[in-house]
């Protein structure tokens, strides 16, 4: 069965790949299992990406040891394919993954080469579910064709609120958190969890990810929905996401991005005190963030006395926000002696961040030739990417920001730790 290889609608705007989103997704849902109807180097991809996770949570101490992780099968699609078609391929490998897994549900993620040779994967799907009576879920994007990891995401939460939610009576006071940001577990997700408690909500559960199919089936119930997006690539997308539950099973959401920063945090407080009415509690959470980052700002500030700190950005705007790592330092009494804009932005992207962060700062600007006399001199660099001389203090600034005043205060402990390291010791520290 082949498809139309009429255009598709693009919703491309990045540079990633959507399978590794569709992985993420539902990667420790409990009874899920994953089919990447790919080649099978597509696959490592992902791998590549849980292992990292894993050695990251390690390093946290927020390893969970019984954490579920679904397996992930690819379809093996060869040469051979490019030209008779993969679908034969595709149908083998659903019935090898429900019969060795026995999974609850199955989830397909197009390649791009599927996409190109124009597998009608949906129509497998729907074949197999039949035969199987397995609820079988096909992703609707094409790995680079038509989407980014974001666009994955979106798509595999789509999928399985299409599924499986169903109209249900709210319960009262209760959150579901949209999007993933470091796993339930995380510094973020508890920061959230404290956020939204000084307001008497209470999270019930995250969606898409880390979900049993009983927790799916319970999303519908919750009173409110809050997104974790972090960045000008996601957030669009989990706000998409919202929508649909919104439309679907009438659960409403606030309309803003997590708190990222004492001003961040202090605006997000503001308006989630106005959306549910509960200005006061607002005011008071405001007054609480405020005294809990007075608690640790002296040290920080003493510590961090005359450093000279150096920001290098590799990202672009759509991935990286230079307003809270620059604002942290601003609250540290600390100016950067220079942001280097480094040589893995175009033209354009360039100039895009140069103006963002002209508004943000006085700080000199610099290409990464004329910057490399004050990252010699530098006690420390915040950076977007690793510098290959270990012999400098690095802090790697993540691609989504820590949440609120406990994400900050994680962020200077990492930089004092660093600008107090013996010697010349060098070395990184990873937010």
């Amino acid at each position: 069965m082949v498809m139309s290889k009429r255009s598709r609608k693009r919703e491309k705007s990045g540079c990633s790949c959507s399978m590794p989103g569709v992985w993420q997704a539902v990667a420790h849902n409990e009874g899920a299992a994953v089919i990447f109807h790919s080649p099978k180097a597509c696959g490592h991809v992902s791998h590549d990406m849980e292992l990292s996770m894993h050695y990251r949570a390690l390093a946290r101490q927020q390893f969970r040891p019984k954490l579920y992780t679904a397996p992930l099968v690819s379809s093996n699609l060869a040469e051979q394919h490019s030209i008779f078609g993969g679908t034969d391929q595709l149908r083998a490998c659903i019935e090898y993954v429900a019969v060795t897994y026995k999974p609850l549900y199955i989830v397909i993620a197009n390649s791009c080469v599927a996409g190109v040779i124009g597998d009608d994967t949906e129509a497998v799907a729907i074949q197999a579910e039949q035969e199987l009576g397995l609820p079988i879920l096909v992703v609707a994007s094409h790995g680079f064709l038509d989407g980014d990891y974001y666009s994955g995401f979106y798509q595999a939460g789509k999928a399985l609120a299409e599924r499986f939610l169903a109209p249900l009576a709210k319960a009262e006071h209760t959150v579901t958190l949209l999007g993933d940001h470091g796993g339930p577990d995380g510094k973020d997700a508890r920061e959230m969890n404290q956020l939204l408690q000084l307001f008497g909500l209470q999270v019930q559960r995250q969606f898409p990810v880390y979900s049993t199919l009983a927790d799916i089936k319970q999303i519908a119930s919750s009173e409110l929905c809050i997104l974790l997006g972090g960045s000008r690539q996601a957030f669009p997308k989990l706000r998409q996401l919202a929508g649909d539950l919104y439309r679907q099973v009438g659960v409403p959401f606030f309309d803003s991005d997590y708190p990222v920063g004492l001003a961040g945090t202090k605006n997000w407080l503001t308006k989630l005190g106005v959306y549910l009415q509960k200005e006061a509690e607002a005011a008071a959470a405001i007054k609480t963030q405020e005294e809990r980052l007075e608690e640790h700002i002296a040290f920080y500030r003493r510590k961090m006395k005359n450093k000279r700190c150096v920001v290098c950005i590799g990202r672009p705007l759509a991935y990286f926000q230079p307003e809270w790592i620059l604002e942290l330092i601003a609250l540290t009494e600390n100016k950067p002696v220079g942001i280097i804009l480094l040589d893995g932005l175009t033209g354009e992207q360039s100039a895009e961040m140069q103006q963002e962060v002209a508004a943000l700062t006085k700080a000199p600007i610099y290409s990464p030739h004329e910057g490399n006399a004050i990252l010699a001199d530098a006690d420390l660099i915040l950076t977007t990417h690793e510098m290959t001389d270990w012999s400098k203090r690095q802090i790697f600034l993540p691609l989504l920001p820590p949440v609120g005043v406990a994400g900050m205060i994680d962020v200077m402990h990492k930089m004092v730790r660093l600008v107090e390291r013996f010697g010349t010791r060098g070395g990184i520290l990873y937010v």
